[in-house]
């Protein structure tokens, strides 16, 4: 034990020193009167600890009162005078001013040039007739007129009653027999139908241009109705004869067909007799007509008005397109 706690030991020593912090730690109480009894010897200076960081800005405080208003600055340079503006609009017209008095009377001017004549009066009424004087003497005769012309001639009288029957004559001599006439009719005398049911070329056809039909169902008289290629489809020679002509189809939208004859393949023109349509598409059409051949006709089946085009027939797949065509004479 060393002095200094013997010292803080013994009756003397504060006891606030000893209670609280101790003599050890060379810390005595303020209070403490017998301090110099507890104080133990004092010990080499610590190093000096290392600066503490920059404490945070306090808050900005507050605004100081106004200061005394200074004293006016000088007056600057006078600037330059503006362009001139444009000139106003003019005003209106002020009321007329009243009339000045009449000035005086000027001299009488010379007469003037004496003016044309006048144009005439109209004439006077008529004065009354005079008596008639006394008629004259007669003059000679006219030569005579040209006879009239013969007039009409009159009622044929009634007939006579008839002579009596003379006696009959002697039999003639039997004449030559006559040539044989021509067969008459007997019906149908033969018979052709043509089919296609494929779409090309018929789903493109304007008006003039045949549709194409080319697959031979029958034809009992070739030598009568001939089929070949023409006008861009399938045209068809008839020789002489009566002929009913059918054709029959389906377009894909409302159009009209014709039956189109001609001489030859140059010259065929629509028969505007043999028209048929519908106004609405996907419609079974159905034309028919009659052709007296004198000699030969070449006849097609095209569209009216715009470009046609086959379609089906109702539910089928096929594209069926058929022209029938009876011979009756």
């Amino acid at each position: 034990m060393s002095e200094s706690d013997k010292k803080c030991k013994s009756d003397k020593a504060c006891k606030r020193c000893t209670a609280n912090i101790g003599c050890k730690e060379n810390r005595p109480h303020r209070e403490c009167k017998e301090k110099d009894e507890c104080r133990g010897p004092r010990g080499h200076r610590g190093r000096r600890g290392h600066r503490g960081h920059k404490g945070h800005c306090g808050p900005t405080g507050s605004t100081g009162p106004t200061g005394e208003r200074g004293f006016t600055g000088p007056s600057g340079e006078r600037g330059f005078t503006g362009p001139t503006g444009p000139n106003g609009l003019t005003g209106s017209n002020g009321p007329n001013g009243p009339t000045g008095p009449s000035g005086e009377r000027g001299f009488t001017g010379p007469s003037g040039f004496t003016g044309s004549t006048g144009p005439s009066g109209s004439n006077g009424s008529t004065g009354p007739s005079g008596s008639n004087g006394s008629t004259g003497p007669t003059g000679p005769s006219g030569l005579t007129g040209p006879s009239g012309p013969t007039g009409p001639s009159g009622f044929t009288g009634s007939t006579g009653p008839s002579g009596e029957t003379g006696f009959t004559g002697p039999t003639g001599p039997t004449g030559l027999s006559g040539s044989t006439g021509p067969t008459g009719s007997n019906g149908i005398v033969g018979y052709a139908e043509y089919i296609r049911t494929i779409q090309t070329p018929n789903n493109s056809v304007p008006p003039g241009t045949a549709f194409t039909i080319d697959t031979q169902v029958f034809n009992s008289v070739p030598s009568f109705i001939v089929a070949s290629a023409g006008s861009g489809g399938t045209v068809f020679t008839l020789s002489a004869g009566a002929y009913v002509i059918d054709y029959e189809m389906s377009l894909e939208s409302a159009g009209s067909v014709a039956i189109y004859t001609g001489p030859n393949v140059a010259s065929l023109a629509i028969d505007t007799n043999t028209v048929s349509g519908s106004t609405t598409a996907t419609t079974w059409i159905h034309g028919r007509s009659i052709q007296l051949v004198v000699t030969s006709l070449v006849i097609a089946i095209s569209s009216v008005v715009g470009t046609a085009a086959v379609t089906t027939a109702g539910n089928d797949t096929s594209y069926m397109i058929r022209l029938t065509i009876l011979k009756l004479a």
